[in-house]
């Protein structure tokens, strides 16, 4: 036993021994698996069973728990050190044998960690500095949710958010926003810790990052210590002192560690940061391990002295479905759960006093964590009619605040553009924005500055737990600085939504670096998010409704500086709201077209500010050809793509003239465009003029659209 000077004790023996045997799951995984980064897990075990075994508050049994302490692996390429560590502690699910599937197929152990709180995994990694990013979002929420609810003897959150970063990850942008921004809230629930082992893929860190780690996030107003792996004890002080320190400033751990740990040859080199460490490695691993008994016992003790035995069983073993078993490693990471279910039971037991003492805050809280969408809501956003022009940023501002006004959990903010994209919360008849600061985290707005990959980043964070709402908003032409960000909502289905403002040429004077164009087709093809496009008052409204009924991904509100037309509803539906937003949800529906027509002589469609555009040209086809038309509204290009095809076709009939109209680039397909579509596009950069100007430049007016009809008829 090694005392600390903290009243633990730390088995060292036991520690290097589960330590090596991390060391020997990663190596004979990466191997099988012929890819895979060993170097940060063999240079991060001790760490790692510092973390789950002495510090970590969780349960594996509830993986879900509200108020578990977080570890996040932002340098997601080590993989395989966070999979060791979660079946090491219990958690359902991690066995061996997935231990022996990584990177495979259908596994639960692909390359880099996905997002799964069922199983510990708290969320995507792997695009380095999103983790640290998500961490600073998780201790966001932590710190809302501890003001909102703590009361005197009910502290039921005060959990500790820990991120593991390597060089890589302090490389990268997102890191400089993320902990700037973390430093200026006096986030004191996160924990960073570098993974400083100065080696990357292309080399040592001398030939790329010098600078002084320390003293940057000293600046940035952290919290700023220093330990050496190799002094396990002063790391487990360390540790343990930045978790109880709370002193108003989000604390790092820079911590020398060696890449390839335990290896040969490649020990401390770039060839073990992101390939396989190879056979002979392995074994001299093995035969220098404390775990080498594992194999003595499994395949005789003269298997480990003689080095061309064991590397013919360590090649059998790569056929092999699952690594060796180390009872002894897994008996003393379990060690802690009876302690774990101990604390855990309590906090349960103060959440049933708190229910009988603060009974209002505790239904608040119920609602927070068992979502369901207030029917009154509910209907309001159904009926939500605005009534007058303006533009669609405007129109989404009031939504979000009408939906603010039933759900408390919807919190976010804009990167210094509040009053441009007018997504913030604000009471009747306040005039300032109310936001969320240094130790007054029961405001609702983030005032994220010029940050906006960072912002991305965070609001998932905010979104992991699934008890926030968060929402993220800027210029549209921006979305390119937290695109990353974006992605990774989507990949992990989070309830993330963004908000963007100034969708087009439109934009007017700041010309083309503020005009976005390629913006809402690069949007459109990631999967697994709804970009809407609203066209006035009601498709905005049925844009908010949509998202927070459904659940099940990210959804992207693309708004108009400029003003569009007051409510106009479509002929075929009156103003029956519920039949219209049925039809909202499969992503376009008719907006008008000719009384008593069966089928249209040509179909014109557009989105968002262009759908006005399409009406008044239709009705000039009408008016000096005599012809019958159909204007189709498409406020999200991907439902419509998943309605039925009858759907489809009832819409656009089949074979007959079809026009398209948005001020956006369609570039990448429109090749494949089937030759009846009449693309009135945009397939330059902008320009700068007054937005009606810029319109005109590019062809958006009923004369010059009409006249492009007539061109290609």
């Amino acid at each position: 036993m090694t005392n600390t000077g903290t009243n633990i004790d730390i088995n060292m023996p036991k520690l290097k021994r589960c330590a090596d045997y991390i060391r020997y799951l990663s190596l004979e995984c990466i191997e099988k698996a012929k890819s895979g980064h060993p170097g940060l897990p063999l240079g991060c075990a001790e760490l790692g069973i510092l973390l789950y075994r002495y510090i970590l508050r969780y349960n594996p049994k509830d993986p879900k728990w509200v108020n578990r302490d977080r570890f996040i692996l932002s340098a997601g390429h080590g993989s395989m050190l966070l999979y060791s560590l979660l079946y090491l502690a219990g958690y359902n699910g991690f066995s061996l044998e997935n231990l022996g599937a990584f990177r495979q197929l259908g596994s639960n152990t692909p390359g880099h960690p996905e997002y799964s709180l069922d199983e510990g995994v708290e969320t995507t990694t792997g695009p380095l500095g999103q983790g640290f990013a998500n961490a600073v979002g998780c201790a966001v929420e932590g710190k809302i949710l501890a003001q909102r609810f703590n009361e005197e003897n009910f502290e039921l959150f005060d959990y500790t958010v820990f991120a593991l970063m390597g060089d890589g990850c302090h490389m990268e942008g997102i890191s400089y926003e993320a902990g700037s921004l973390a430093g200026h809230l006096g986030l004191d629930n996160l924990v960073a810790i570098y993974d400083a082992n100065d080696v990357s893929i292309d080399g040592h860190m001398n030939i790329t990052f010098t600078e002084d780690v320390g003293k940057r996030y000293g600046a940035m107003g952290w919290h700023v210590e220093h330990a050496d792996i190799g002094n396990i004890p002063d790391v487990f002080a360390k540790l343990k002192k930045l978790k109880d320190m709370r002193q108003g400033k989000p604390k790092i751990l820079i911590l020398k560690t060696v890449i390839g740990e335990g290896l040969n040859k490649k020990r401390n080199t770039p060839d073990i940061h992101g390939a396989p460490a190879g056979i002979d490695e392995i074994v001299f691993f093995i035969r220098h391990s404390e775990i080498r008994d594992i194999f003595e016992k499994k395949y005789g003790k003269e298997a480990a002295e003689e080095e061309n035995r064991l590397s013919n069983i360590m090649e059998a073993r790569l056929r092999e479905k699952k690594p060796l078993d180390d009872s002894e490693s897994a008996a003393f990471m379990r060690e802690i759960l009876d302690e774990s279910r101990q604390v855990y039971d309590k906090w349960k037991q103060k959440l049933e006093a708190y229910k009988e003492k603060h009974a209002e805050k505790h239904d608040v809280l119920t609602k927070y964590l068992e979502f369901t969408l207030p029917e009154k809501l509910q209907t309001k956003l159904l009926n939500y009619e605005h009534g007058k022009p303006d533009a669609t940023r405007g129109i989404s501002g009031r939504v979000l605040n009408l939906c603010a006004g039933y759900l408390p959990q919807l919190v976010g903010g804009v990167a210094d553009l509040a009053g441009s994209t007018k997504a913030n919360i604000k009471e009747p008849g306040e005039k300032e924005i109310p936001y969320i600061q240094r130790d007054m985290f029961f405001n609702r707005n983030i005032a994220f500055g010029v940050r906006e990959h960072a912002m991305g980043a965070i609001g998932n964070g905010l979104a992991l737990n699934n008890v926030m709402i968060p929402f993220t908003s800027t210029f549209f032409t921006f979305f390119d600085y937290m695109k990353p960000a974006v992605r990774l909502a989507a990949l992990m289905k989070l309830n993330h939504l963004f908000i963007y403002s100034h969708d087009s040429i439109y934009v007017g004077e700041d010309g083309p670096t503020h005009q976005p164009i390629e913006h809402l087709n690069a949007l459109r093809v990631i999967p697994g998010i709804y970009a809407f496009r609203p066209a006035n008052d009601f498709e905005t409204a049925f844009s908010y409704l949509y998202f927070l009924q459904h659940r099940n991904g990210p959804a992207a509100i693309i708004t108009s500086r400029q003003k569009v037309p007051g409510t106009g509803y479509p002929t075929s539906n009156s103003t029956d709201r519920q039949e219209l937003y049925n039809q909202f949800k499969k992503g376009a529906y008719v907006f008008y077209e000719t009384a008593g027509t069966n089928e249209p002589d040509i179909i014109l469609s557009a989105s968002g500010s262009e759908l006005p555009l399409a009406l008044e040209t239709a009705k000039l086809v009408e008016e000096k050809d005599n012809k019958q038309v159909r204007v189709v509204s498409i406020p999200c290009m991907e439902l419509f793509s998943k309605a039925d095809e009858g759907y489809r076709e009832q819409l656009f009939t089949p074979g007959k003239p079809l026009v398209l109209i948005e001020a956006a680039s369609h570039r990448s397909v429109n090749l494949f465009y089937d030759p009846r579509i009449i693309l009135v596009d945009i397939e330059s950069f902008g320009v700068s003029a007054p937005g009606k100007t810029a319109g005109e430049h590019f062809g958006f007016t009923v004369d010059k659209v009409y006249q492009r009809i007539k061109e290609a008829l």
